[in-house]
C-alpha cells in the first residue's frame, strides 16, 4: 500500500505545482506560446516617453545654447564699456548715488535752469550737489531736494539712464 501512495502524490504534487504556475505565469494560448501582447504595448508606451523625452531634452540645450551665446554678447559689450570707460548708451547712464544726500538748498533761478534731457552730472553742477534718494527702480532714480524759500520749499527731480526725465517744485524762491 506504501508503493501505490507514493504514485498518486506525486501526481497530486505535480498537479498542484502546475495549477500554482499556470495562476502565476503569462496565458498561454492554444498554440502554445505566451501571450506577449500586453507587454509589448507597455514596452511600445514607454519607448514613445523616452523618446519624447529624449525630444524636450534636445530642444532644452538647444535654448539653453542660445541664452548662452546672448549672456556672452552682453558680458563682451558690458567689458568693452568699462573699458572705454564710458556709460554705454543712454540707458545705463549716471542716475547718480542714490543716497541722502548732502543737504544742498536749491533755489528757484537754479530750478529754472534745468532742462529735461540733461544728464545728471549737469543737473548736479547747475544745483551744486546731490539730492536726497526718495525712490530707486530699474534704472530710475527719483531724488528731493529742499529748497530755499517758505517752509515746505523744495525741488523733486526724476533721472531714468542718466537723465533728467522729469522736474516739479512747490515754494522755490
Amino acid at each position: 500500500m506504501k508503493h501505490l501512495m507514493k504514485p498518486s502524490l506525486g501526481g497530486a504534487a505535480i498537479l498542484l505545482s502546475l495549477s500554482v504556475l499556470s495562476a502565476c505565469g503569462p496565458e498561454v494560448s492554444s498554440s502554445g506560446s505566451a501571450d506577449n501582447s500586453g507587454l509589448e504595448g507597455r514596452i511600445a508606451s514607454l519607448e514613445k516617453q523616452l523618446a519624447s523625452q529624449g525630444e524636450k531634452s534636445i530642444k532644452q540645450d538647444e535654448k539653453i545654447a542660445v541664452l548662452e551665446k546672448k549672456l556672452e554678447e552682453l558680458n563682451s559689450k558690458v567689458t568693452a564699456v568699462n573699458e572705454v570707460g564710458g556709460n554705454g548708451s543712454a540707458a545705463s547712464g549716471n542716475n547718480g548715488s542714490a543716497g541722502k544726500g548732502d543737504g544742498i538748498r536749491i533755489t528757484f533761478a537754479q530750478y529754472e535752469k534745468l532742462e529735461v534731457g540733461m544728464t545728471y552730472d549737469e543737473v548736479k553742477e547747475i544745483i551744486g550737489g546731490e539730492g536726497e534718494a526718495l525712490s530707486e527702480a530699474e534704472n530710475t532714480v527719483v531724488y528731493s531736494y529742499k529748497g530755499a524759500g517758505d517752509t515746505g520749499a523744495n525741488a523733486i527731480l526724476a533721472f531714468q539712464g542718466g537723465k533728467l526725465l522729469t522736474k516739479a517744485q512747490s515754494g522755490l524762491n
